[in-house]
């Protein structure tokens, strides 16, 4: 994607993908053309491929969009406690919840994934200091560990909650996962 901040490539940029987004309310994402997104977002063609290389390169840029606001939500959490990082992670997937259902409902899930496993070992090294006592004890592989099972803990969780569709809070959803950490400990 052409990173230009020209007022009028941003206008382009967000009519593209606001068409993509709609156009997934109706078709199936593999059968979307960039013919038909440069036709219903009215952009001419050569704008299309100034601002992006493919549709697929539309929705990642916006997928980037979303992550960049969910690492600055977590850069700006006062400490960081396990309660204040579920509030952040379920209230960024409460508010995009239209784009992880049309994720789900196209397999593409594993998009959002895969940006997940790169923006959080990067963010936690930002935001968690490396003598954190929850982290002391542990090799700089093993925190990679680590962040991996945090990840695919909270990636099935997520999963599970759109498969309910997000009918539950994220408050529950983090009182329910506070409860059962805390409840581990007799099993230890």
């Amino acid at each position: 994607m052409n990173p230009s901040q020209n007022p009028s490539a941003i206008r382009s940029k967000k009519e593209i993908t606001d068409t993509l987004l709609q156009l997934m309310n109706t078709y199936s994402y593999n059968d979307i053309t960039v013919k038909q997104i440069i036709l219903e977002s009215q952009v001419a063609r050569k704008t299309f491929y100034r601002n992006f290389l493919s549709k697929d390169d539309v929705l990642d840029a916006y997928i980037d969009n979303i992550m960049h606001q969910y690492i600055y939500s977590l850069q700006q959490l006062p400490n960081c406690q396990l309660s204040n990082i579920l509030d952040v992670i379920f209230t960024f997937c409460f508010q995009n919840q239209e784009l992880l259902i049309k994720l789900k409902d196209n397999n593409l899930m594993y998009l959002l994934l895969h940006k997940w496993n790169i923006f959080i070992p990067m963010i936690h090294n930002q935001i968690v200091s490396p003598d954190h006592p929850m982290f002391q004890s542990f090799s700089p592989e093993q925190v990679d560990y680590i962040i991996s099972f945090n990840i695919g803990a909270i990636w099935n969780v997520i999963m599970k909650w759109i498969e309910h569709d997000m009918k539950e809070t994220p408050d529950a959803i983090k009182t329910t996962l506070l409860k059962y950490l805390a409840n581990l400990k007799f099993f230890t």
